[in-house]
């Protein structure tokens, strides 16, 4: 969890010391965890919109180079990419108040922030898909390099909605 061992390692010494009075660790603990987690989808959103904007590109120069038969196909990845971009942004951080019934473990947390630092890990392999379709543009392989992206997108949307389960599964 590089995010989180970030942020202690930023701690100042006023927050190191009240770490050790009783009761707060815990809770400075949580928040940090919180914190990383938030961090670590911003960074995975805005990662995954570079991507959505070079695929829109493509889409532009496809269809500027005469590809307009493909436009539509590279339109549902573009889709399937803003969908996920927009459930990232979107998704709880594991937040629970400090007096909430309902309080959120540390292990879920830390759950969440491995989760979406294994999503992070996949946008380089977003990134070769993107570039097999742009290196497939104008010639007969195009089609099924979209398909394997479009593919690959359905996959990364379904792994994100096991995100919840992820927290879940870390608190039994």
């Amino acid at each position: 969890m590089e995010s989180l061992d970030k942020m202690r390692a930023q701690m100042n010494f006023i927050e190191r010391a009240m770490a050790w009075l009783p009761g707060t660790k815990g809770y400075k603990e949580k928040e940090m965890r919180r914190a990383a987690d938030r961090q670590v989808r911003e960074g995975l959103a805005k990662l995954l919109e570079d991507q959505r904007t070079r695929l829109i590109s493509l889409q532009l120069d496809l269809l500027a180079s005469g590809g307009l038969e493909w436009v539509d196909d590279l339109e549902r990845a573009v889709g399937k990419l803003q969908l996920l971009i927009d459930q990232i942004k979107t998704a709880a951080y594991g937040y629970a108040g400090f007096f909430d019934a309902n309080k959120v473990r540390e292990a879920q947390i830390e759950a969440l922030v491995n989760f979406d630092e294994a999503m992070v890990r996949r946008v380089a392999d977003l990134q070769g898909k993107i570039d097999a379709v742009a290196q497939a543009a104008g010639a007969a392989g195009i089609g099924p390099a979209i398909r394997d992206l479009v593919d690959f997108l359905a996959d990364l949307n379904q792994q994100w909605r096991h995100r919840e389960e992820a927290m879940r599964d870390a608190s039994e």
